[in-house]
């Protein structure tokens, strides 16, 4: 799991130095609309707000999830569709409860509390005596309930007697933020939080006492199936389980870092959720905790939820949703963030392109990025990259859970290829708008519908992080583990190249069918001249993640990435020298067009140009602090670019 998740990591590795450098530079520029008009970079797409979902429910068919910037969605057929609700406020919600059909409550930051009672058609805001940031409700009634939380300080519990239009401190104490509370009777009762705290009570709050839980780890969450029977849940792989009220907690183990969330069935069946797309099962109350594949390592699971012993649930950080329908055999995918991340773009034409991003997000436009009709993938985690040949015609996907979709009619339709290792050989499912199947592959007929695609995220984690094809058949993909996978057909089929690392591997880039280059993590910039055959290591004198590179001749080429590092070679890279160092915490992408004039994107907004091969570099008015994440140049006058919350920009040379 250590190297699953490096685009998160990275940021966080770097977020001090992101800080400093916020501080120094006077480049970032505010955000505008879609209808700025000015020479240089137009943002034909905004981005827009944070898309993270923190809780759903299920109350038989009726289903709720609520997120961030006021996010409330309703389903009223188990999950089909998802309808969004007005929301009263646009602050962040963090749980809820409904105790029937019409009547639920839904609480956030800053003491928030709302209350339906027509099944959420309408809202109405309740009082709090405190501003502080709730993350735990549960109602007995229509009128007895309690709400936790805390703030920088102080742990809290109130209770109320009549709906929530009046609360009473029931319990706050120093250094105990509280993350959940939860009843199983009218008197008793949990709450969980921070240091590894459990409280209960017998009274139904008038007093609550401290469990011991052995541990000093955050508790997330609490769930019990009977009043004896339960488990709390929280960061470093925390699953606890109790079968005596609570009396003894004992430890057990599952795979994971940082739970968030569990779902049980019933005292033998349950679920879990966490960081990094942590997601595991257990049949026998939990003495054996088995890992389920969810297909996403670049996003939180943050919920889970089930109607019922077939159909399933969770939601993620970045505003998707897994769903199963066969008890967790298999998750697939829907994005519920209509301002989804995009990580990468590809243009046929000035007018005609591709963008895809988390969510297993794929974006098409036909109007030069304005209008973007979204493709249903059924995947779940993140598309790291897009490409196409020059003929426009022949394209390719990559992304979490080591599939990669081709397509031959520049798009029209895609075909999904699978490279999970088994037994030496790399398993390939090859059927048009066919599932991504793990080995042993039992592919259904094809479905002769365009731009219909449906993916199986059963398989083993293997993350492809870039792919580059030199011609219409032969290409290189890049990713988790120092994997390098070759193609000679189009990606039909591929084969495992060996690898001097092991470790991420980011950017590849290839001049001709024998020369090529791969950076990655650790300052590693990899080079073969024949075909990959061998790879060897260049000296890059940078020991921090290199996201990208690029060369317009067997000779010259550029590679970018953290600390707004650029490097130039002009000698196949025998020699690897910095470029005009740039107050910018990460560079993703860069691209030229020539021997003189290239681009380089990267965090808060940046765009770089050069027009003399990178003695100088000018950062771009680009309109936008969004991070952004790739660039393309659709034709020899068009560039776009695309990055955080669905952002797209355009400059027309």
């Amino acid at each position: 799991m250590k190297n699953r998740t490096i685009i998160n990591r990275l940021i966080i590795a770097f977020s001090l130095f992101v800080v400093s450098i916020v501080l120094i530079s006077c480049h970032v520029q505010d955000k505008t609309d879609s209808t700025q008009t000015t020479k240089g970079w137009q943002i034909v797409r905004p981005s827009g707000e944070d898309g993270r979902l923190n809780a759903i429910s299920f109350n038989k068919e009726i289903g709720w999830i609520v997120g961030s910037n006021g996010i409330l969605l309703k389903t009223e057929d188990q999950g089909e569709v998802w309808i969004k609700c007005d929301s009263p406020v646009n602050e962040n919600f963090n749980a809820l409860h409904f105790i029937n059909f019409n009547s639920g409550w839904v609480v956030g930051d800053f003491g928030m509390v709302i209350r339906t009672t027509d099944s959420g058609k309408t809202w109405r805001q309740l009082p709090i005596p405190k501003e502080i940031e709730l993350y735990g409700v549960h109602f007995l009634d229509y009128n007895q309930g309690w709400v936790a939380g805390g703030d920088l300080t102080t742990g809290y519990i109130f209770h109320t007697l009549d709906g929530g239009e009046s609360w009473k401190i029931q319990y706050s104490a120093l250094n105990q933020h509280l993350w959940h509370v939860t009843f199983t009777t009218e008197k008793e009762g949990w709450a969980v939080g921070v240091s590894g705290t459990i409280l209960h009570t017998i009274d139904a709050g008038k007093t609550w006492g401290q469990q011991n839980s052995g541990t000093n780890q955050t508790i997330y969450k609490v769930r019990f199936v009977t009043n004896e029977i339960g488990w709390v849940l929280g960061t470093w792989g925390t699953i606890l389980h109790t079968q005596n009220g609570g009396k003894n907690w004992i430890r057990q183990q599952a795979p994971g870092e940082h739970f968030t969330d569990g779902y049980f069935l019933n005292q033998k069946q349950g679920w879990l959720v966490g960081h990094e797309g942590s997601l595991a099962h257990t049949n026998d109350g939990g003495k054996n905790w088995e890992r389920r594949e969810s297909g996403t390592a670049d996003a939180n699971l943050l919920g889970i939820s089930f109607v019922n012993k077939t159909n399933g649930f969770a939601i993620s950080s970045t505003g998707g949703l897994l769903y199963s329908i066969n008890g967790g055999d298999m998750w697939k995918g829907k994005n519920l963030n209509p301002n989804a991340t995009l990580k990468s773009v590809a243009f046929k034409s000035a007018k005609e392109g591709w963008a895809v991003g988390v969510n297993g997000t794929i974006l098409h436009t036909r109007d030069g990025g304005h209008l973007w009709q979204s493709i249903a993938s059924g995947a779940t985690g993140e598309f790291a990259t897009i490409r196409f040949v020059d003929n426009n015609k022949q394209g390719w996907i990559v992304g979490d859970g080591g599939f990669i979709f081709t397509t031959d009619n520049g798009g029209k339709q895609w075909h999904t290829h699978s490279t999970i290792q088994e037994h030496g050989h790399l398993g390939i499912c090859g059927c048009q708008f066919s599932c991504f199947c793990s080995i042993p592959c039992s592919c259904p007929a094809p479905e002769d519908v365009s731009q219909n695609i449906h993916i199986d995220n059963t398989s083993f984690f293997h993350e492809l992080y870039d792919v580059h094809f030199v011609n219409s058949h032969q290409g290189w993909a890049v990713g988790h583990e120092g994997r390098i996978l070759y193609s000679e057909d189009g990606g039909r089929t591929w084969i495992q190249q060996a690898s001097p690392v092991d470790y991420p591997l980011l950017g590849v880039f290839f001049v001709n069918p024998q020369c090529g280059w791969i950076v990655g993590y650790q300052g590693v910039i990899l080079t073969t001249e024949d075909s990959g055959k061998n790879w060897e290591r260049q000296q890059s004198k940078a020991d921090i993640p290199l996201m990208d590179v690029c060369f317009v001749s067997e000779d010259e080429g550029w590679i970018v990435g953290g600390n707004g590092t650029i490097l130039h070679t002009s000698n196949a890279g025998e020699n690897w020298e910095y470029q005009e160092r740039q107050p910018i915490s990460f560079l993703w992408r860069v691209l030229f067009r020539n021997h003189k004039t290239g681009w380089a994107v990267g965090s808060e907004g940046a765009i770089l140009y050069t027009e003399n091969g990178g003695q100088t570099w000018v950062r771009q008015q680009s309109h936008t602090d969004q991070w952004l994440y790739d660039i393309t140049l659709a034709d020899q006058k068009t560039l776009y670019a695309v990055g955080l919350y669905g952002i797209v920009l355009k400059n027309s040379l």
